[in-house]
C-alpha cells in the first residue's frame, strides 16, 4: 500500500507493472544517468523508450509536448544493473532546472536529434557538464529516421566534432528512433558499458542528499527525493534537513518504486520523513547527518569563464551560484586575477545572499541573474571565514594548493590558516571519510610534518614556532623576574595569542618532550628554580612573619600586597614554592596553617556527625570571613561535602 503511494506520487508506475518477474532479479541501482541536450531533441522519449517510464510527470509537460521540470525513471541493462534516470529540460528559459538534475549523475546521456543537428542548448547543456565535472557519457543522435542516411552521417560526424575537446571525446556516438526502437539495442548496451567501467560511488560516511522535489502523501506526510552522495542511509535514522535547521526521521527509504531498510551512495531515493511538514521542505535544502549541519554564505573557488560569454566577470558583479539543486544569488569578487575575461579562469570570493550546504570540492555553474546566461562554473576550495582571509598574504596559493584534490594538499592548507584545527572538525566538509583523513594525519605524524593532541591537531612548523616563542619569553621572565616561578596559563595565551584550549593541550606535549617544565600552575624553563634577591631577605621574612603570627586571621593578600614595595613578587614566589595556600576571596594561608585547619576539621567530624560556619568559627577561633571560605577550600579538595548548611565527611552517606 505504501508502495503503491510513493509510485503515485511520483508518476511512476509499480516496479511489477515494467518487470513480471523483478522480485527474482531486481537490483538496487548503484549509478545514476542524466540527459542532457537542446529542446525538442527527443530526450524524455528516448527515457521512454528505454526504460518504459514516461519522465514528463507534469500536466502542462504533456499538454505541450515540453519537458519543464526534472523527470526520474529507471532502467535495467542488459547485465541487470539498475540505472536511475534524470531526465531534463532542454529549453533555455528551464537551464536551472536543468543544472538540479545534472548535479549528482554519474554519467550523462547527451541527445542531438538528427533533423537539427547541433544546436545553442547542445553547447550549454555541454559546457555545464563539465563545469559540473561529469566524466562520462555517450551520445545519442536521436530521429534517425526522419532524415536520410547521407544527412545522418554529416550529424554524427559533427557531433564528433563539437565533443572532440570534451569528456565526451572518444564516447559511443550512436544514432536511434526512439519511436520505432530503430538503434535502441546499441544505446542500452552502450549504457551497460558504462555502468561495467565506473568505479562504485565513494562512501566517506557524510550522506548529502540535495532535494530536487519535496511533496505530501494523505496519511504518510512529507516526502522528498534526490539523488544521495557521500554516505548510507537507513530507516529510523535521525536526519538534519539544512539549510533551516530542522530534524527528521526516516520513516520509510524506497528506491525506484520498491522499500529499501538501507540506501547507499549514488541511488535515486524517495524518503518519507516523519517529524517535519512538506511546507518547512524545499528544493536546494540538503538531508544530512544529524552533525553535518554546517552551511556557508561565503566561498572561495577557483571558476572559468565560458568562452562564448560576451562580458568578463569583475567585482561586485551579480551571479546565481547553482550547487547541487541550491541556486542562491551571490555578489562576485575576483581575487586573482581581478577581472576574469571569458574563456580564462581565476580564484573568486562568493558572497551568498542565502546559506548552502556546500562542501570542499563541490563543483557549481555561475550565471547572470538577469539574464538568466550560463557564465562559467567552478570548484570550491574554501568555506565560511571572513573577509581577512583574501587580505592574507599567500592566501591566493592556499586555494591554488587545493586544486590539487588531495587530500595531502587539503590538510597542509587547513593547518596553514592558525596552525591548528580541532581534531573532530577537521575536514569535515571535505570529501574525504574520517577513516581516510586519520590515516593520512597518522602518516604526517611519522613524517614529522603534525603534532595530535587528545583533542587538537598542530602543523609542526606551528608547533615549533610556538616552541621558539615560549622558551624565548621564557628566558626573558626569568631573566627579568628571577623570583617569579614562572607563567601561568593565562599570561602564556596572551603572550602567544593562543586560545587556552589548544595551547594547554600543546604545552603537555611540549613538557614531556622536555621543552618546558611546570610547577602547580606556573610554566618555566626546565630547570628553573626561583631565587628571592638576596636584597628582598629581610622584607620577605618580616612579610611571612606577619602572615604566620596572625595565625587563622591573616591579613587578605591585597593587604599584604601593599606592605612593602615587593610584596607582590614575594608572594608570588611564596605561591610558585608551594609556601602559601591560596583559600579564596583574596585570602592566604601559610601552608602549615592551612594543614593544620583541614586536620582539625577531620578531627571534629571524627566525634560529630557535622560542622557548621558556627563551629569552624569556634574550632579556628577566627571569623566567619575565614570559616566560610576555609569550609569551601576542603569541600573543593573532597574533604568535606556540603549538606545544607552544614558540612560533613566527603567520605560518607
Amino acid at each position: 500500500m505504501v508502495l503503491a503511494c510513493f509510485c503515485d506520487s511520483l508518476h511512476i508506475p509499480p516496479q511489477s507493472d515494467l518487470h513480471p518477474a523483478a522480485e527474482s532479479y531486481y537490483l538496487p541501482a548503484m549509478f545514476v544517468m542524466g540527459t542532457a541536450g537542446h529542446v525538442d531533441h527527443g530526450k524524455s522519449s528516448l527515457v521512454l523508450a528505454l526504460s518504459g517510464i514516461d519522465p514528463d510527470r507534469l500536466p502542462e509537460e504533456k499538454e505541450r509536448g515540453l519537458t519543464i521540470d526534472l523527470g526520474f525513471a529507471w532502467m535495467t541493462t542488459n547485465s541487470g544493473q539498475t540505472v536511475g534516470i534524470v531526465d531534463v529540460p532542454g529549453h533555455e528559459r528551464f537551464v536551472k532546472n536543468m543544472i538540479a538534475g545534472v548535479g549528482a549523475i554519474d554519467f550523462v546521456l547527451f541527445v542531438v536529434a538528427a533533423d537539427d543537428g547541433w544546436m545553442p542548448q547542445s553547447s550549454e547543456h555541454l559546457a555545464i557538464l563539465e563545469y559540473l565535472d561529469v566524466q562520462r557519457g555517450l551520445v545519442a543522435v536521436t530521429k534517425k529516421n526522419l532524415v536520410e542516411p547521407d544527412w545522418l552521417q554529416l550529424v554524427i560526424e559533427d557531433v564528433t566534432e563539437k565533443t572532440g575537446t570534451s569528456f565526451l571525446a572518444g564516447a559511443p556516438v550512436l544514432a536511434v528512433d526512439s519511436l520505432s526502437g530503430d538503434g535502441l539495442d546499441e544505446v542500452k548496451s552502450a549504457i551497460g558499458d558504462i555502468v561495467r567501467q565506473l568505479p562504485p560511488p565513494p562512501d566517506i560516511g557524510k550522506p548529502r542528499m540535495y532535494i530536487d522535489r519535496a511533496f505530501s502523501i494523505a496519511g504518510r506526510g512529507a516526502v522528498v527525493t534526490g539523488t544521495l552522495t557521500g554516505g548510507s542511509l537507513e530507516t529510523g535514522q535521525n536526519l538534519s534537513i539544512v539549510p533551516g535547521d530542522r530534524s527528521a526521521r526516516v520513516r520509510e527509504l524506497q528506491i525506484h518504486g520498491q522499500s529499501a531498510n538501507t540506501a547507499a551512495p549514488g541511488q535515486r531515493v524517495a524518503i518519507n520523513l516523519a517529524g517535519i511538514d512538506k511546507a518547512d521542505l524545499h528544493r536546494g535544502q540538503c538531508l544530512v547527518g544529524e552533525r553535518d549541519t554546517d552551511v556557508f554564505d561565503r566561498l572561495w573557488a577557483h571558476v572559468d569563464i565560458w568562452a562564448e560569454v560576451t562580458h568578463p566577470l569583475g567585482p561586485g558583479r551579480q551571479v546565481l551560484v547553482l550547487d547541487g539543486t541550491a541556486e542562491p544569488e551571490g555578489i562576485a569578487y575576483p581575487l586573482d586575477p581581478e577581472t576574469i575575461a571569458p574563456g580564462t579562469g581565476g580564484l573568486v570570493e562568493l558572497r551568498l545572499t542565502e546559506p548552502i550546504k556546500a562542501r570542499l570540492g563541490d563543483h557549481f555553474v555561475l550565471r547572470w541573474p538577469t539574464p538568466q546566461v550560463t557564465i562559467g562554473g567552478g570548484v570550491i576550495l574554501d568555506l565560511g571565514g571572513s573577509r581577512r582571509w583574501r587580505k592574507l598574504s599567500g592566501f591566493a596559493e592556499h586555494l591554488r594548493k587545493r586544486m590539487s584534490g588531495e587530500l595531502t594538499d587539503y590538510r597542509d592548507t587547513e593547518l596553514s590558516r592558525e596552525g591548528y584545527r580541532k581534531r573532530d572538525r577537521f575536514l569535515i566538509n571535505a570529501p574525504f571519510s574520517a577513516e581516510d583523513i586519520d590515516t593520512d594525519l597518522q602518516s604526517a605524524v611519522q613524517a614529522g610534518g603534525v603534532v595530535i593532541t587528545p583533542s587538537y591537531i598542530f602543523s609542526r612548523s606551528f608547533s615549533d614556532t610556538v616552541q621558539q616563542r615560549l622558551t624565548s619569553f621564557l628566558q626573558q621572565v626569568h631573566k627579568e623576574r628571577p623570583y617569579s616561578p614562572g607563567v601561568n596559563l593565562s599570561q602564556l595565551a596572551d603572550q602567544l595569542s593562543i586560545d587556552r584550549e589548544p595551547l594547554s593541550e600543546l604545552l603537555r606535549v611540549l613538557e614531556s618532550d622536555g621543552v618546558v617544565g611546570r610547577t602547580g600552575e606556573y610554566y618555566h624553563a626546565p630547570g628553573h628554580s626561583a631565587q628571592l634577591p638576596s636584597e628582598w631577605t629581610n622584607e620577605s621574612e618580616s612579610l611571612w612573619q606577619r602572615l604566620s603570627n596572625a595565625g587563622f586571621q591573616p591579613p587578605t593578600r591585597a593587604e599584604l600586597e601593599t606592605a612593602s614595595p615587593n610584596a607582590r613578587a614575594i608572594i608570588a614566589f611564596w605561591q610558585g614554592a608551594g609556601r602559601i595556600a591560596v583559600v579564596g576571596d583574596g585570602i592566604i594561608l601559610p601552608a602549615e596553617t592551612f594543614d593544620e585547619a583541614r586536620q582539625r576539621v577531620r578531627t571534629h567530624l571524627s566525634n560529630a556527625e557535622s560542622i557548621s560556619p558556627a563551629d569552624m568559627r569556634d574550632l579556628l577561633n577566627t571569623t566567619r570571613k575565614y570559616a566560610v571560605p576555609l569550609l569551601e577550600a576542603f569541600d573543593r579538595e573532597g574533604v568535606t561535602r556540603r549538606v545544607g548548611d552544614v558540612r560533613v565527611l566527603a567520605d560518607t552517606d
